[in-house]
């Protein structure tokens, strides 16, 4: 039997006026980075369109950890295949799953049914990966699909021409420190499937020395082959390839983490990635 998240409509803001300095990226203007004022005051959060066919309303911006996550934490304590429903004033709102792939990445798993409360985004099939230990997030979304929605179903709607791919992250690194034959686990999410988690991974090599570096290696699995190679690193942390098909951020005073996107033009082939030094 499914689980209900029940919200109020006033359990949904936060007051606050601390922000993070949330940095990041991604594909399309229908997702913007930001930080919070939805769900959560100044933490790692997305705008995503308030109407159908927007693009990214960036006065709506939706905490991951207090908003869906949360919502999320509170129906599925362990990873599972299993979703739950979310109900926000008595209208089931979305289905959720919760997953554990390599690494130790959460992976949370989002699918509109219905329409969200006045002014809140429209979260179609939504996607949120966490790197462990840190407010560092990667993922991917696309808009609700057509149509009156099944309770129970695993399409996300990721074959839209829509999809978009996304990192974030607070803390992120603004002066690299060196690092020699530095290793990181990386993850990447293509086209997600809750049911059957499958992801790709990967450890890349990274040095960094001076005023310049270099990512190198590759991850392989279920979102397919990115190659790393040809990477390079700024001193301010940030970092991407020849052509910036990839493009990326280390998080962390001495670059614990790292995430970014490999944006190839196609929504098919496009991947979320993120990682941490061993």
């Amino acid at each position: 039997m499914k689980k209900l998240f029940v919200f109020s409509a006033l359990a949904l803001a936060a007051s606050g006026s601390f922000a993070a300095t949330v940095t990041g990226g991604s594909s399309t203007a229908y997702v913007s980075v930001q930080p919070s004022n939805m769900q959560g005051v100044g933490e790692v959060g997305i705008a995503m369109p308030t109407v159908v066919s927007g693009t990214a309303d960036i006065t709506k911006v939706v905490s991951f950890k207090s908003g869906p996550i949360a919502q999320t934490n509170g129906l599925i304590p362990a990873a599972s295949t299993t979703s739950a429903h979310i109900v926000m004033n008595n209208v089931k709102i979305s289905e959720t799953w919760k997953s554990s792939v390599a690494y130790g990445t959460q992976v949370y798993s989002y699918r509109q049914i219905s329409d969200p409360l006045p002014n809140f985004p429209q979260f179609g099939g939504e996607v949120i990966a966490k790197v462990p230990g840190v407010e560092v997030y990667f993922g991917e979304w696309a808009p609700r699909k057509t149509g009156v929605q099944p309770d129970k179903s695993t399409d996300l709607n990721l074959t839209s021409a829509n999809r978009t791919v996304f990192y974030a992250g607070e803390n992120a690194t603004t002066a690299m420190p060196t690092l020699v034959n530095a290793k990181y686990d990386v993850v990447g999410i293509k086209r997600f499937d809750p049911s059957a988690p499958s992801v790709s991974s990967g450890t890349l090599n990274v040095n960094y020395g001076g005023s310049a570096g270099t990512i190198a290696g590759s991850i392989a699995g279920g979102a397919g082959t990115v190659n790393f190679n040809g990477t390079n690193i700024a001193s301010n942390g940030s970092f991407q390839n020849t052509g910036s098909t990839i493009k990326g951020q280390f998080y962390g005073t001495g670059a614990e983490a790292m995430a970014g996107i490999y944006n190839t033009g196609n929504t098919a082939t496009s991947v979320a990635f993120g990682g941490k030094k061993q």
